[in-house]
């Protein structure tokens, strides 16, 4: 016993080990098998030791009622483990593995976590870090890594493939995108609604950023998409262009509540700073602002008279060593152009006509990066498109920046919401076109979409265990107090509207108290009914007639053993009754009756009445109370 006991406490404390190595949704499926197994097998232990105890020690010499004892054979009975058993204790698992859930949610979440760091393993992306070099994309294009989900609570599903803006690069030096400029980031502070306005003006001191948000936010229809990101190495934030305004969720927690400290940079990136290291949920409103005809109608020399000088500054910029072809490529594709449209235009055409897309690149190490991709290989991913068009753009005298995110995602049924995994990375440019106002440009010829979730069975699988597996990050590994003040606070309001009012409907509530109680005695009564049907047609079956009368039987011994009158190991049955009023113990006959039961049950397999057995179970309480004292 004593080694089951040590093997059962091992499995335990590794399953709660496994509680920091794995936070997968494959930790609930385990532990939810586990709850199963062990009450089975802490079922079976107790029955195993105490048909141990029953046996080998009340019958030392190996013999029970003159026959003897086979052990061995009763403890591997497949009598005693079935299908029944199996199924009962299955129940009695899954009972205590509700009331665990029940705690869980209930019970204050308030620990370690409170006052220290959380933290979940996160993603690592090449592609949104403060560099990137070209090539990266095409390492991360066939990994399905879910990075955030998006529900559209207006509506959205239909809509077209998305582009979920992250961060955008200024500075490119013949290898690698970086920002020109990491630092300073503007803090946002929400406002009286708790939104983070994200248009505004910026005040840069040297190292100090103050943003100044607009005092009226954008009217009309606006975007609105519930955002999951899963916590990410490079803390930025996504949205569908042009991102207006976030919303974090409320704070119930007042100043015991960390708040979530949002930024700007200077080139319109959003970041976030939050203390514990989980995923970031927060509600981002989207509304494009459209570049009108007449800015991309300008014509080439005012476009450029009036060009901002920190626009020149910042995405005007050149590598020192750019190859005089792309130069001359650049000027023989917009000599013809009179417009920013239309060089624009010349350009995009140009890369999606002249070159095709792949993932399998070659690379000419004797040529930079872009002169292989230009004038050797021509084909290549989204990262070569987007810098050779932003390149080309700078040397036609054109702003440009270029930008990575995500386009498309797969959208999931079972959970109701976008899927946006890595595969879905993507690199795009953005055109200055005057008047503050950029415009999404994607050179990438049959740039991949939103994918598709697939029709197959295990593409289904895949999807419900992704809906699964968004459940069990939200409501059990990232449950805390603010999350459970919420759910209570919601608690609070349904019952507000179900009875009327602020104010609570005591009268419901004294009805609805009373219906539970008249509820759970009429279950007990049940119970009870069930209880005494049992007993009275426990004679139909034989195994159920020996355990029965068994059972009354060791009820009659431990009630005299009370009142002490010990059963000598080496006394039958009849030895032991026969004894009894010899030694002047108390109601013998209703010991001899117990008796002539148990020997009719047990030896000659005769039915036995449920009432009757019911009858003697109350005498036996009853044996010795008229005999004592008053």
């Amino acid at each position: 016993s004593r080694d089951y006991l040590q093997l059962y406490v091992l499995s335990f404390l590794q399953m709660t080990a496994a509680t920091v190595i794995n936070t997968d949704l494959t930790y609930g499926a385990l532990f939810l098998a586990y709850v199963v197994f062990s009450t089975w097998t802490l079922i079976l232990f107790h029955l195993r030791r105490e048909m141990e105890q029953n046996f080998l020690l009340k019958y030392t010499d190996g013999q029970a009622d003159g026959r003897p004892v086979q052990v061995e054979r009763v403890l591997n009975s497949r009598k005693l483990v079935g299908a029944g058993f199996l199924g009962v204790t299955s129940v009695v698992s899954l009972v205590v593995f509700a009331g665990a859930v029940v705690l869980f949610f209930a019970f204050p979440r308030v620990g370690f976590g409170f006052f220290f760091k959380k933290q979940r393993a996160g993603i690592t992306m090449a592609g949104f870090s403060d560099q990137v070099e070209l090539g990266h994309f095409g390492l991360i294009k066939d990994d399905p890594t879910v990075v955030m989900r998006v529900e559209y609570p207006d509506g959205g599903k239909d809509r077209l493939a998305p582009y979920w803006r992250g961060i955008a690069f200024d500075h490119y030096d013949g290898v690698r995108w970086t920002k020109s400029r990491k630092r300073p980031q503007c803090r946002v502070f929400p406002d009286d609604d708790g939104r983070h306005v994200l248009e505004g003006r910026m005040r840069v001191t040297g190292e100090r950023c103050i943003f100044f948000p607009k005092a009226q936010p954008p009217t009309g229809p606006q975007v609105r998409q519930k955002i999951y990101l899963e916590p990410m190495d490079n803390q930025v934030l996504f949205g569908q262009p042009d991102l207006r305004a976030l919303q974090l969720p409320a704070n119930l927690l007042g100043r015991f509540g960390r708040e979530a400290a949002i930024a700007v940079d200077l080139l319109g990136d959003v970041h976030y700073k939050q203390f514990n290291e989980l995923a970031f949920q927060y509600e981002a409103f989207s509304q494009p602002e459209p570049v009108t005809p007449e800015m991309l109608a300008l014509d080439l020399p005012t476009y450029r008279a009036r060009l901002p000088r920190y626009i020149q500054r910042l995405y005007l910029q050149l590598p020192e060593d750019l190859s005089p072809q792309i130069r001359q490529l650049a000027q023989r594709l917009t000599a013809d152009a009179q417009t920013l449209g239309e060089a624009v235009d010349a350009v995009q055409r140009h890369l999606r006509t002249e070159y095709a897309y792949t993932l399998d690149l070659g690379r000419d190490a004797r040529y930079a990066p872009l002169d292989d991709f230009l004038f050797v290989q021509r084909r290549g991913h989204c990262e070569y498109f987007a810098t050779a068009f932003v390149i080309l753009l700078r040397a036609a005298g054109i702003p440009a920046r270029n930008v990575n995110g995500f386009l498309g995602g797969t959208w999931n049924d079972y959970g109701g919401y976008l899927a946006v995994s890595q595969g879905n990375a993507h690199s795009w440019a953005e055109i200055y076109a005057g008047d503050h106002r950029w415009q999404t440009r994607d050179p990438t010829p049959s740039a991949p979409g939103q994918a598709g979730g697939g029709a197959g069975l295990l593409s289904k699988l895949r999807l419900y265990a992704d809906a699964l597996r968004l459940r069990w990050y939200k409501y059990v590994v990232e449950f805390d107090l603010k999350d459970q003040a919420s759910a209570l606070k919601g608690v609070r309001d349904a019952w507000r509207r179900t009875f009327g009012g602020d104010r609570t409907d005591w009268r419901s509530l004294t009805q609805a108290v009373l219906k539970a109680l008249g509820l759970a005695v009429a279950l007990g009564l049940l119970a009870f009914v069930i209880r005494n049907l049992r007993w009275r047609r426990i004679g139909q079956h034989s195994a159920a007639r020996q355990a029965a009368v068994a059972d009354l039987f060791e009820r009659l011994l431990a009630r005299y053993e009370g009142l002490g009158f010990r059963r000598d190991p080496a006394q039958t049955p009849r030895e032991f009754i026969d004894r009894l009023a010899a030694d002047g113990a108390p109601d013998p006959a209703i010991a001899q009756a117990v008796l002539a039961t148990y020997e009719a049950v047990r030896y000659q397999g005769e039915p036995v009445d449920g009432a009757a057995l019911l009858d003697l179970r109350r005498q036996i309480r009853h044996i010795g109370r008229a005999s004592k004292p008053a």
